[in-house]
């Protein structure tokens, strides 16, 4: 009788497992039964348009207006690319090792090395300025869509739109710089459906206080990037000071969780997606498929090995810059590949077809709609055929495009309004989600993973530097670590590049992890977003700090992450 109960526990809960999985590889795929979700545009919300009724029956929890405001000042952005947070109340900020690392030979010393060995400032004094960076915080968004698109209608062509819309623009900008003393910026969303005007507050002083070494913040290199499950913690702090050179005192922060968040709890992930595509049209994505992305990814094949070609026969001063172009490259590499996996996959094709099918059919039915857009899928695949038949004069073609998906994005907000969230346009958002596990190459991927595989990948591929290599801190197991404790995860947030270096939050606002990068399927999410293979990776707020009290020893940030503040 117990070999029978445990035999059907066992069976149990590998059903547990797979109950999600929309598609697996033991199911056979009928392409005719294929229809897309409106799930499948993502949860990159505005923070003017977040869906709180939704929040409410997924996870029990409706943000209130306070909870919003106090979550979308706590978050920032790099000028210069990457997302972060304020995580104490003196101006700590929390990104990723990746989102300063090209900047660390600015402020290195002499016989330092901070990319091989990393940095800590045991006090304020030693923090150190990174010159040029900046960091923005948002404080109001307007929507001025009706200014721009009255601006619009008066051009005759294209061109003429296009240059009417960019008029009215610098025209708003300056109008609210004016009037709020902040910097400025009018983001297009749907396509040209609506225009908002994002004001920030901008910290021009900002000091590194710690970074780690290279090894643990990239183990893996380029064969872990954009892949799961992953042992790395990708990540640094730095300060944001004022005019008078002191640490700034802000109002909103995220606070430090101790033991992260479990599988199911809803959590959030808050920061600045770079670019989507998932309003385009399917003739044009087929274009990306078919014309532009191949050629492009040949280069980038030739490109990466003569890269590490000269990283591997780089002199031992010359390593780090050859390592750093190396990378660069093998990340677009591995980019467009996954762009163009996602485009051949006849699942989400299928997904994409059966959208604007219905889509045409809803303009079909509705006499204003056909007067309107009648004729606008025409219209996108005769100037497709013309950048095909004549590739040289792509960029004269290009306005006319871009203003037709204009159309198309105004007709996707008109028909379906706030059940789609926009595109991605690197600007702040909030996509809620769980930590899960999923299905991949005919096995389970966990949701967590824990310190145990951090030395199992260093001894599987024989303590080599590359790609699983240990800095010599890290060669053997810290006292007092418990091996069990999570490193990282998985999760179901929506993100994409220009998230790295989010915070992911729970329902109180506390930190849980750090977002710093996808898996390979999360690729796809340039233009589809599939919940049953599409992860989020993340470092865990539980491992991070053990590594920064039994590993770096930097008692003082310890401190300051745990108080919310500075302590004596």
């Amino acid at each position: 009788m117990k070999k029978i109960n445990f035999i059907f526990l066992l069976l149990f809960s590998f059903s547990i497992l797979n109950i999600s999985a929309q598609r697996t590889i033991y199911k056979p795929l009928d392409l005719s039964k294929v229809e897309f979700s409106f799930d499948d545009f993502g949860s990159m919300w505005t923070f003017d348009a977040v869906p709180l009724d939704k929040y409410q029956q997924k996870y029990g929890f409706t943000p209130d207006k306070t909870w919003l405001e106090h979550v979308q000042k706590s978050a920032l952005q790099f000028g210069r690319g990457c997302s972060g947070a304020f995580v104490s109340e003196d101006g700590l900020i929390m990104t990723n090792h990746h989102c300063v690392r090209g900047r660390l030979k600015d402020i290195e010393k002499e016989d330092e090395s901070l990319m091989r060995n990393g940095f800590y400032a045991k006090s304020l004094d030693e923090e150190r300025k990174i010159p040029g960076m900046f960091v923005d915080q948002l404080i109001s968004i307007t929507d001025v869509t009706q200014a721009v698109l009255k601006a619009m209608a008066k051009g005759k062509t294209g061109e003429e739109k296009i240059e009417l819309k960019n008029n009215e623009i610098d025209k708003l900008i300056k109008k609210y710089e004016k009037k709020t003393g902040l910097v400025c910026k009018v983001v297009t969303l749907y396509n040209g459906g609506k225009y908002s005007l994002y004001a920030y507050k901008r910290y021009n002083d900002i000091r590194l206080v710690m970074v780690p070494d290279f090894q643990i913040a990239a183990t893996g290199w380029d064969w872990d990037n954009f892949t799961y499950p992953r042992y790395e913690l990708d990540f640094a702090f730095c300060r944001a000071y004022d005019e008078t050179g002191k640490p700034v005192k802000v109002e909103n922060y995220f606070t430090w969780s101790k033991k992260g968040a479990q599988a199911g709890e809803a959590i959030f992930v808050i920061g600045r997606p770079g670019n989507t595509d998932r309003l385009l049209s399917v003739n044009e994505l087929k274009y990306y498929r078919d014309v532009l992305y191949p050629p492009i990814l040949t280069m980038l094949n030739d490109r990466y090995h003569k890269a590490f070609k000269d990283y591997e026969q780089a002199a031992p001063e010359d390593k780090e810059r050859k390592l750093s172009t190396m990378l660069g490259v093998a990340n677009g590499r591995k980019y467009y590949a996954g762009l163009l996996m996602a485009l051949n996959d006849k699942y989400i094709m299928a997904k994409k077809e059966d959208f604007e099918k219905k889509l045409k059919a809803k303009v079909a039915a509705d006499p204003v709609l056909k007067a309107e857009y009648g004729t606008l899928w025409d219209n996108i695949d005769k100037i497709i055929a013309q950048m095909k038949e004549h590739p040289d004069k792509r960029n004269d073609l290009k306005a006319s495009l871009d203003v037709l998906n204009q159309k198309l994005g105004r007709l996707i907000f008109d028909a379906y309004g706030s059940q789609i969230p926009p595109d991605a346009t690197i600007t702040l958002r909030i996509s809620d989600g769980t930590i899960k596990a999923y299905e991949y190459n005919g096995t389970i991927a966990p949701g967590k993973t824990t310190y145990y595989g951090l030395w199992d990948r260093y001894y599987s591929f024989g303590q080599k530097d590359y790609p699983w290599g240990l800095h010599p801190r890290w060669q053997k197991v810290p006292e007092g670590l418990d091996l069990s404790i999570p490193v990282g995860f998985a999760s179901t947030n929506d993100i994409v590049g220009g998230n790295s270096g989010s915070s992911v939050i729970n329902t109180k606002g506390e930190v849980v992890g750090l977002i710093h990068d996808g898996n390979l399927e999360s690729l796809a999410g340039a233009y589809i977003f599939l919940e049953e293979n599409n992860r989020a990776v993340a470092t865990d707020s539980w491992g991070l700090m053990e590594a920064l009290k039994l590993v770096y020893k930097t008692n003082r940030l310890v401190r300051e992450l745990e108080n919310s503040k500075l302590t004596e």
